[in-house]
């Protein structure tokens, strides 16, 4: 069975290309792979003492300082995931052009086992906010039941622009360093550190149809609970990254016979 020309070897091999950037990149380093833990970690246990301990940040109606820094990184954490996986994604051909150049293998599983570096910080955000969650007393909410759908459609967002990012920066390499500045621009236009009602309601509609929004919205409602899950504007997002991703490997593999060329 294959899915958009790709089948179960193809997973086996994008899966050990995962294994291999991860370990790539902490080559060297004395507790290798465990950064890609710590650094998250160490990070959301900023946020949680910056905003519950120091500025005892509150959301209205909330009777815990707890609550902002929760609200907080449910948001901010696939936020995380969207960054790594977009900025490994795009560098993924440029970073490995010994591969594309001296093995023949479907070099579109590169851009795509990239993405999924974008699993572990999000995988550290939501254990975090679980523990997080236990030692505020807020508890666990039975919508947490749609964690695994929620993140199987963000990874297949990720993956449709990850595999075009790859190919644009594989030609145009100013776009692979100026992605971080977008993505910190698409940050603040976002509403993940503050609601949504925060800003005018002119452009509130529009905003609301991010799909980053739409994202942090489901997890939101998942893990916090007291909000339905937003299942029908999850539904389009699937479909519409299905469409891309569709989209983006066609016109990778249109190009992928000139990377060598300009590698």
């Amino acid at each position: 069975m294959t899915i958009l020309g790709l089948g179960r070897e193809d997973a086996r091999f994008a899966f050990n290309l995962w294994r291999m950037n991860l370990a790539d990149r902490y080559l060297g380093s004395a507790l290798g792979g465990a950064w890609a833990v710590l650094n998250p970690l160490l990070m959301f246990a900023l946020f949680t003492f910056v905003f519950g301990f120091v500025f005892k940040a509150r959301l209205p109606g909330a009777d815990s300082t707890m609550a902002f820094s929760i609200w907080l990184i449910c948001g901010y954490g696939p936020w995380l995931a969207n960054t790594e996986a977009l900025t490994a994604a795009s560098n993924s051909i440029v970073g490995n052009a010994g591969l594309v150049k001296n093995m023949s293998f479907k070099t579109e599983l590169l851009p795509i086992s990239a993405t999924l570096l974008g699993l572990i910080p999000l995988g550290v955000s939501i254990a975090f906010l679980l523990v997080l969650q236990l030692f505020s007393g807020s508890g666990w909410e039975p919508s947490l039941i749609w964690l695994p759908i929620i993140i199987i459609v963000q990874f297949l967002f990720l993956s449709a622009f990850g595999v075009l990012f790859a190919a644009i920066t594989t030609f145009v390499r100013d776009f692979g360093i100026v992605l971080p500045n977008l993505l910190m621009i698409a940050l603040f236009a976002t509403p993940i550190f503050y609601p949504l009602e925060a800003v005018p309601t002119a452009v509130q509609g529009l905003m609301s149809l991010n799909p980053v929004y739409v994202l942090s919205t489901a997890y939101r409602a998942s893990l916090l609970g007291g909000q339905d899950v937003p299942v029908i504007a999850l539904a389009i997002l699937a479909v519409a990254s299905f469409g891309l991703l569709t989209l983006s490997l066609t016109l990778f593999r249109r190009v992928k016979g000139y990377f060598s060329a300009v590698i």
